[in-house]
């Protein structure tokens, strides 16, 4: 059993993602997402549009900006390097990422889906040498597809000794894996030539009760491979029942009444073969089982003795047969000219917009004369991934042209950048001019060399209000005034309240000193903050200014050294492009062909026998068998 992938990429990511750093575990089954370049990739990843996740996962690495998530961010990489074919990088970032990291269980999920990625892709060796490199066990709902995935791997080489060994070591599977696991050993002993016990156990499966879907169509193909066992065994009596268990609306009918036709045909019931076989023909011709029943029921009505009967359906199906080649030959033509790649993705605006993914849907297959030949391939593993390689080309080849126009938009956009720039500059120039920072210093160092000489002098004075220093001084000029006033009544009075007045006014200042000297350093050191960030800002403006000409120039090479590096891109993935195109179609042409070639067969068959049967009616002397012969020369 084949367990299909939904994507590469969100196998492997979801490794890593299922096991963040500790200080970033799940909370309320969310990711906790401690850099937001990281979440801006995953918004990507989980909108499925991988190459604009695979693009900023890349650039944000190379900025350095997910120093939270770099494990899950490498692991993620691979997986999106795996999904557009690129098995060198992807393989390298894998062994580089587990050989940093400390967690045996991310390793041992990384390597599983590794293993699971290259089995999918044919690559079963190097499949086998990942799952050897897991050691602990697996979260429960993986360990089943763990031990299936094995048997696969191995089987899919001819290692049927080993892929049984891998199954029974299997203790106790799952009841939802049972009708599995038995089939993969059933169809490994047959293999092996244990014909006995490996029909035992097939039976088994045979005989399951179909609780779901899936299950029935397991329990139909059980049934049918036990059934062809016993006819390749020479033992037709024990397949007639398996066969006849296969449900006859299911995908595997139509070659279980094939063999139902062969098991009675073998035990010389001719006449039980017919009813399976008539059956068939009321069905899709397309199906070699239908083609094959062409065949059968003339054979069968020639061993029963009824050559007209037997002749007349050998012309139908040579009839038949032609028609069908010809669709064929036609349909090989066309797609040959490429119509099968133009009618699947060319005009098809889903196409147009769907820039990857994984499998190119069914129900999208337009009816053609072609398409209806190509279901089966269509399906199929191979062709899905060689077309969603071609449509990954295509897109990229539709990035690559508007990476080429969007060239082009900026140079605009430099050159609206450097008229502004020339426009801005004398304005600039005069600002910088107008702002005299080192007067600004000088004058900030003349202010704390007042302020010590005040702290030192402990000038409480200094630091009054402004109508403080006005009373203080009016107080002060008062002094001299008095002195030279005569010593009398008035004077002193007069005295005495200046005295009074410059006693209150000191003990005010005195009192308010400290507090004042305190706030006088804070507003300094604010006054050197706001130093610094002026010069700060008057050096990012002068750079700005000085250095804007060399940048513009350096953008301007940039530009102009992408645009012959974007047409090479072009050319290449053109290339690409026509190869992946010429792969497809030699893909369906062969599958075609493959089918035209039985056709053929099938129809030297027929006219074989039926020539032979004209040859036993020749000897007939009756005038009913010459008017039969002449019949059958029209």
């Amino acid at each position: 059993m084949l367990v299909r992938l939904l994507t590469a990429a969100a196998a492997v990511a979801a490794t890593a993602l299922a096991a963040p750093p500790a200080d970033a575990r799940h909370k309320d089954d969310g990711i906790v997402v401690q850099d937001l370049a990281y979440g801006e990739v995953l918004f990507d990843f989980f909108q499925e549009d991988y190459f604009d996740a695979l693009t900023r996962l890349l650039a944000a690495e190379q900025r350095n900006e997910i120093p939270h998530h770099q494990a899950e961010a490498e692991v993620m990489l691979g997986g999106l390097y795996l999904s557009y074919g690129e098995h060198r990088l992807a393989g390298e970032i894998f062994e580089r990422v587990l050989a940093k990291s400390v967690d045996p269980e991310l390793n041992d999920r990384c390597w599983y889906f590794l293993a699971k990625i290259w089995h999918e892709r044919g690559y079963q060796p190097e499949a086998e040498a990942a799952l050897g490199r897991i050691t602990g066990t697996l979260p429960e709902e993986l360990e089943p597809q763990l031990h299936l995935l094995w048997s696969e791997v191995l089987m899919d080489q001819g290692k049927f000794p080993e892929a049984l060994a891998s199954l029974q070591s299997w203790k106790r599977p799952s009841d939802a894996w049972v009708g599995y696991v038995k089939y993969n050993i059933g169809v490994s002993l047959v293999r092996l030539g244990e014909i006995e016990n490996g029909a035992r156990v097939l039976d088994e499966v045979g005989k399951l009760e179909p609780k779901t879907p899936q299950l029935a169509a397991l329990r139909d193909k059980a049934n049918v491979a036990l059934g062809y066992a016993w006819l390749q065994a020479s033992r037709p009596v024990d397949a007639k029942p398996s066969l006849q268990r296969v449900r006859l609306e299911g995908p595997f009918s139509n070659k279980a009444l094939l063999g139902v036709g062969w098991s009675d045909a073998e035990t010389q019931n001719y006449r039980g073969a017919l009813a399976p076989w008539l059956a068939l023909h009321d069905r899709n011709l397309l199906d070699s089982a239908v083609q094959e029943s062409l065949l059968a029921v003339p054979y069968a009505y020639a061993q029963l003795g009824a050559d007209k009967q037997a002749a007349d359906r050998y012309v139908e199906a040579i009839d038949a047969f032609n028609g069908e080649i010809a669709r064929l030959t036609a349909s090989i033509d066309a797609i040959e000219r490429g119509e099968l790649i133009t009618e699947l993705l060319g005009e098809h605006a889903d196409a147009a917009e769907d820039g990857s993914g994984w499998y190119w849907r069914l129900d999208k297959v337009p009816d053609t004369i072609e398409s209806r030949y190509l279901y089966e391939l269509m399906a199929s593993n191979k062709f899905q991934e060689g077309l969603k390689n071609y449509r990954d080309l295509l897109y990229l080849n539709r990035n690559l042209a508007h990476w080429e126009q969007s060239l082009g938009a900026f140079d605009n956009i430099l050159d609206t950048r450097q008229r502004a720039y020339e426009q801005r500059l004398p304005q600039i120039d005069q600002s910088l001019a107008s702002v005299d920072l080192d007067a600004m210093l000088a004058h900030r160092v003349e202010l704390e060399s007042r302020l010590q000489q005040i702290e030192r002098s402990e000038d409480a004075v200094a630091l009054g209000t402004e109508d403080q220093q006005k009373s203080w001084k009016k107080l002060s000029d008062m002094e001299a005034v008095l002195a030279r006033a005569p010593n009398d009544a008035d004077s002193d009075e007069i005295r005495a309240k200046q005295h009074f007045l410059k006693g209150v006014l000191e003990w005010d200042l005195e009192r308010d000193y400290k507090a004042r000297l305190w706030a006088e350093k804070k507003s300094l050191g604010d006054l050197d903050r706001q130093l610094r960030e002026a010069q700060r800002r008057h050096h990012l403006v002068q750079s700005a200014r000085d250095d804007w000409p060399e940048k513009f120039a350096a953008l301007t090479a940039r530009i102009e050294a992408l645009r012959p590096r974007v047409a090479g891109m072009q050319t290449f993935a053109q290339a690409a492009l026509a190869k992946q195109q010429g792969f497809l179609q030699a893909v369906a042409v062969a599958e075609l062909k493959a089918q035209r070639d039985r056709l053929n067969t099938y129809m030297i068959q027929a006219r074989f026998s039926l020539a032979s049967i004209y040859d036993r009616a020749s000897a007939r002397t009756t005038p009913e068998g010459n008017q039969w012969l002449a019949e059958g020369a029209r």
